[in-house]
């Protein structure tokens, strides 16, 4: 038996149904059925991709918020190696320099994709501090590789316990005296979505070594590579279903038994019910349990901690699409702009230029250009009471800034448009407008995360709110590790439901004391 909606026939019973088509359920969902198994993906959304997602503007194609993509196009990393295996057909363009830092009182410090240039430039830069430089990144070294193995790959060692209490600004100030230098390692941290002094070094150290394995920008924009992970799943038989909104996860003694959705557009609403024995989510976690779930299936105790977290910052994004600016100048304004070496100034001034144009032109008309403005806003969606005063308030901060980076830009304005926190919240029910699910903190990671698994059997989690963490390689590993335990039924969805309960345990009676001491330890 089918439903049809939208003209189209999608089977009332599946093996699998996936909710939300950010990566982590894109990948998962491919992995599922490339398994064998019959698989739904339901989008609220007309686009794929979730934050990996693009719009039209006069000729111009904007990413929504993702621009970078470490590992993915290189098939002999852990997940570029997923991608080439199910066939993703996206074209990645290598990142070189990976990044660009424009300092007060130093030059521009542009990050050489080979990690040898790398270090040697830190010396150049910083001589004094050169034996510090080796010891420093020695331990990162070592917490790359157990970093690694402790929160991708599931293996508790000692060495990444040790580790897993210090934050990236800890470290910094243990190895160095120079604030300069300092300021250079931390300067891309506010892609964390956090501080540096609230993000974690272990976590940290995993995802800044693999920029040196490659760094990429998917040809045709972040929705193509969406897009690519769509075809995947429907060359593999599965169904896709937009516009369409999980209004509740069906439980039947205890098991997962389905969905109900309502459709998402101008005309009537219709509601329908989809089986499935399995269900994953890549829905915000706050809607899922509370929304989706319901606090009889999960308990007051789990939306409280929920409630509790911290989330990281929403992501304030300016889009600008322009004419006839020498491509040249943009390119040396790329990167993180701080006006001073204080963490703090991450969420206060710091901001990043973007030009996707320079890794595909042809996103803009004909001798036009893209600049993408991020920057962190440090609020609660129910702070604010006025959204196109925040907006304008924003707007007029960053182009004062812009204007003093790139004189005379306004005359090259084509378009410009903003996103605030409400726009991301719209578009992907994000819990605040989060860009990264959960702050990466210390306390905030390994079995103080959310599981994967869930009290509901046969339900699971993928994406950036549950473990490992967030960014696209731990969601790719979330959709992966989620696959595995799905099409294994055996030891390894054993595994995931030990992490649940490990999970519980952190956070209730005992445990619960536990994560807090660990809290206060950190914060010393």
């Amino acid at each position: 038996m089918a439903h049809v909606i939208f003209g189209r026939e999608y089977p009332e019973q599946n093996d699998a149904i996936v909710i939300g088509s950010g990566i982590g359920g894109l990948v998962c969902a491919n992995l599922l059925a490339e398994g064998g198994m019959k698989v739904l993906l339901i989008e609220r959304h007309s686009m794929l991709g979730g934050f990996c997602s693009t719009f039209r503007r006069k000729g111009f194609l904007f990413d929504a918020a993702t621009h970078f993509y470490p590992l993915l196009g290189n098939p002999t990393t852990l997940t570029g190696k997923i991608l080439h295996d199910l066939g993703i057909e996206t074209e990645w363009v290598k990142m070189d320099p990976v990044d660009r830092f424009h300092l007060p009182n130093l030059p521009a410090f542009a990050v050489p994709a080979d990690f040898g240039e790398y270090l040697t430039k830190l010396k150049d830069w910083f001589p004094e501090e050169a034996a510090a430089i080796d010891r420093y990144f020695a331990e990162l070294r070592q917490a790359y590789l157990y970093g690694l193995l402790y929160y991708f790959k599931g293996v508790d060692n000692e060495q990444a316990r040790k580790l897993e209490r210090f934050t990236i600004a800890q470290k910094l100030d243990e190895h160095f005296h120079d604030p300069r230098l300092k300021a250079v390692l931390m300067a891309d941290a506010p892609h964390w979505g956090s501080l540096p002094n609230r993000t974690s070094f272990l976590f940290d150290a995993m995802l800044r070594l693999s920029y040196f394995l490659g760094n990429y920008y998917p040809r045709g924009s972040s929705q193509k590579f969406a897009d690519d992970l769509g075809r995947g799943l429907t060359r593999r038989g599965g169904k896709i279903v937009k516009c369409t909104g999980v209004d509740r996860i069906l439980v039947e003694n205890g098991k997962v038994s389905g969905v109900r959705v309502r459709t998402l557009a101008r005309r009537a609403s219709q509601e329908f019910v989809f089986k499935a024995p399995i269900v994953v989510s890549n829905a915000d976690s706050v809607h899922t349990y509370r929304d989706l779930l319901g606090e009889e299936h999960c308990g007051r105790w789990m939306i409280e901690y929920l409630e509790s977290l911290t989330p990281t910052y929403p992501c304030y994004l300016m889009h600008f699409g322009l004419r006839g600016m020498d491509p040249k100048v943009l390119e040396a304004a790329e990167g993180y702009h701080w006006s001073s070496y204080d963490p703090g100034d991450a969420i206060r001034n710091v901001f990043k230029i973007f030009v996707p144009t320079r890794f595909d032109p042809e996103m803009a008309p004909p001798g036009c250009q893209i600049l993408i403005v991020q920057k962190l806003t440090p609020l609660r969606l129910e702070e604010v009471t006025d959204w196109a005063a925040h907006k304008a308030e924003i707007d007029r901060r960053i182009l004062e800034r812009l204007r003093q980076v790139l004189p005379g830009i306004d005359d090259h304005v084509v378009v410009r448009l903003s996103a605030s926190a409400w726009t991301s919240f719209h578009y992907t029910n994000n819990w605040q407008g989060a860009m990264l699910g959960w702050e990466m903190s210390p306390e905030q990671l390994g079995s103080a995360r959310l599981a994967n698994a869930t009290p509901v059997e046969n339900l699971y989690l993928v994406g950036h709110w549950t473990q490992p963490g967030g960014g696209i390689t731990p969601v790719i590993i979330s959709a992966q590790r989620v696959a595995r335990a799905i099409l294994s039924a055996g030891k390894t969805q054993a595994d995931l439901a030990s992490q649940y309960f490990a999970f519980h345990a952190t956070v209730s009676g005992r445990g619960r004391s536990a994560a807090s001491t660990r809290a206060e330890r950190v914060r010393e």
